[in-house]
């Protein structure tokens, strides 16, 4: 019985995964104990030697009991060896034992006041609107997002933060921003601060990155002035230890035009499903860098540029990719992510 019971459990968790369905509402509690050195505490149905062991009826129940770290909701946590299969997750290129990104390990990250997965003011407090000022008359124009790491430092792509022409150059990012036809936004509830402005002080490349095939397309934005933490303006968490499901559903928020939409003010949400790196054939053909995969329902067709791409959990969300580039609006197309979680130490290291 027991058996037939997590068998049942694993496949409503993969139901729930495709569906983006990050935030139940009859979740109950959260927490996470220390495993073992050499363990990492994951969701049961990641760890494959464990849930094999069970399916076989070789694993005592007092041991798995011994073994259980935490929950996630109703979802169950486990100590497991570090997952080495490749074939059903996204690798993480961190490969030093020793290092842990202490952006997750301290929760003071991810939080939102107003847990939804719809676009809701206060719901996603961790984007940045990329600014360029108009070298001729002084206006800014925001192309790109960007997703607030602490006070000082917002993360985005290369392409963004190095972009230029004759006319714009790189200037600021705007914190706080919803609805970008009102300052500041209100909603039945609540009015949130007014949107604040802050300059680029220095811009910290990946120093591998090359522009022509979208490599290691990633930047720091390191700011003039430190931003105030709100309602609508909160750190994200970023992780070198975030496994991503194949299929799973994460999502993917910023401003933009979205396909079969007319252009919204507010931000936009969009599911995305990770795929294979293989699925997107049609730019790995081309000799372009691929590191995350996925494909939306609806496809975001422009202004998305930068924008993150987040996973949640009872206990907060985490950024796990960037949107690097796409399938212009093509919803038969997949687009391309940075796979933040290879940068973690980076991205420590520099913030």
């Amino acid at each position: 019985m027991f058996i037939k019971y997590l068998n049942i459990f694993i496949l409503l968790k993969v139901i729930n995964c495709d569906q983006g369905n990050f935030y139940p509402q009859n979740y109950q509690y959260s927490n996470t104990l220390a495993c073992p050195d050499n363990k990492i505490c994951i969701p049961l149905d990641y760890c494959s030697e464990m849930v094999n062991l069970l399916r076989e009826a070789t694993f005592p129940v007092h041991r798995f009991r011994q073994a259980v770290c935490g929950y996630v909701g109703k979802t169950t946590k486990v100590c497991c060896n570090s997952p080495r299969d490749t074939s059903n997750t996204i690798q993480n290129y961190n490969n030093d034992p020793s290092y842990s990104s202490a952006s997750k390990s301290s929760r003071n990250c991810g939080q939102s006041f107003v847990r939804s997965n719809t676009p809701t003011l206060g719901s996603f407090p961790f984007l940045a609107r990329v600014g360029f000022i108009n070298l001729n008359d002084g206006s800014i124009k925001y192309s790109c997002t960007g997703t607030i790491l602490n006070e000082r430092t917002v993360l985005t792509t290369a392409t963004c933060a190095l972009a230029s022409s004759d006319e714009y150059k790189l200037h600021s990012v705007l914190i706080g921003e919803f609805d970008t036809s009102s300052n500041p936004d209100c909603n039945q509830l609540f009015c949130a601060y007014c949107t604040q402005s802050y300059e680029v002080s220095y811009v910290v490349k990946h120093p591998n990155f090359d522009a022509k095939i979208f490599e290691h397309n990633i930047a720091l934005l390191r700011l003039n002035s430190s931003v105030p933490f709100t309602l609508t303006a909160q750190p994200i968490c970023y992780s070198d230890q975030q496994y991503i499901p194949i299929g799973c559903t994460a999502l993917l928020v910023g401003w933009g035009k979205v396909s079969h939409y007319k252009e919204s003010t507010q931000q936009q949400v969009l599911p995305i499903k990770i795929l294979p790196t293989q699925d997107c054939n049609e730019f790995l053909s081309q000799g372009l860098s691929v590191e995350l995969c996925g494909i939306g329902f609806q496809d975001a067709c422009s202004g998305f540029s930068g924008s993150p791409l987040l996973i949640g959990d009872a206990s907060g969300y985490s950024v796990v990719g960037m949107l690097s580039y796409g399938s212009q609006c093509n919803q038969q197309l997949p687009s391309v992510f940075i796979n933040v979680q290879n940068y973690a130490r980076w991205i420590t290291e520099n913030s």
